[in-house]
C-alpha cells in the first residue's frame, strides 16, 4: 500500500480573517433585498466594530455572520443538491437499461 504524504498548510489568523471578509463581502454584495436575518446581522456587525477586541473575536463574529447569510442560502443549496442528485439517478437508469 503506498502512502501518500500530506502537505502541512501553514495559515495564521490574519489569512483567516482576510477569508472570512472575502466570503463576506461575497454575500453581501450579492444580497438584493433586505435580509430576513438583519437585525441577527446588525448586532453582529456592531460586536465586530466595536467590542471585538483581538483577531480570533473578530474571526469569531465573522463566522457568525457568514452562518447567518449561509442559513438564507439554505433552500438554494437544497434544490441544487436534489437537482444534481435527481440528474444523477437519472443517469444511472440510462446506463443500466
Amino acid at each position: 500500500m503506498m502512502k501518500i504524504k500530506r502537505e502541512e498548510i501553514k495559515i495564521n489568523y490574519k489569512d483567516i480573517y482576510n477569508l472570512h471578509i472575502q466570503l463576506l463581502d461575497v454575500y453581501e454584495r450579492n444580497q438584493k433585498d433586505r435580509h430576513p436575518y438583519q437585525k441577527d446581522i446588525n448586532f453582529y456587525n456592531r460586536q465586530l466594530n466595536f467590542f471585538s477586541e483581538n483577531i480570533v473575536q473578530k474571526i469569531f463574529v465573522l463566522n457568525q455572520l457568514i452562518k447567518i447569510y449561509e442559513k438564507n442560502r439554505e433552500p438554494q443549496i437544497k434544490w441544487c443538491s436534489e437537482i444534481y442528485y435527481s440528474k444523477k439517478h437519472k443517469d444511472i437508469e440510462k446506463i443500466t437499461d
